[in-house]
C-alpha cells in the first residue's frame, strides 16, 4: 500500500511448514522440497524479502535452486489457500 518493503522472516517457520499437506502436494509437482517451495512462493510476493537460514552446504543450494522454480496460477492458488493472510495484527514471534 505505501511501497514499504516486507521482511519475511524465519519463511518456512523453522521447518514447520514443511509438514504441511498443500505445500507437500506442490512440491511433489516441482520435485522439490517443501522448504524451496515455501521459499520460492514468498520471493514471488511483491514487496517481501526472504531471508532463508542454511546450516550446511546443502542447504544453500537447495536455497539458490528455489530462484529457479516457477510456479504455476495452481500452485499460488493451493499455496494462497493453505496459509492465509493473518486477518488481524500480529507480534513478532522470537525464535
Amino acid at each position: 500500500e505505501r511501497g514499504i518493503p516486507l521482511m519475511a522472516y524465519s519463511p518456512v517457520e523453522q521447518g514447520a511448514l514443511a509438514r504441511n499437506a498443500r505445500l507437500e502436494a506442490v512440491a511433489s509437482r516441482h520435485n522439490a522440497t517443501a522448504a524451496q517451495i515455501a521459499l520460492a512462493w514468498v520471493m514471488a510476493q511483491p514487496g517481501i524479502i526472504a531471508i532463508p537460514k542454511a546450516g550446511r552446504q546443502e542447504h544453500v543450494r537447495q536455497n539458490a535452486a528455489a530462484l529457479d522454480i516457477e510456479l504455476t496460477p495452481e500452485d499460488f492458488a493451493d499455496l494462497d489457500r493453505a496459509f492465509p493472510p493473518p486477518t488481524r495484527k500480529r507480534g513478532l514471534e522470537m525464535i
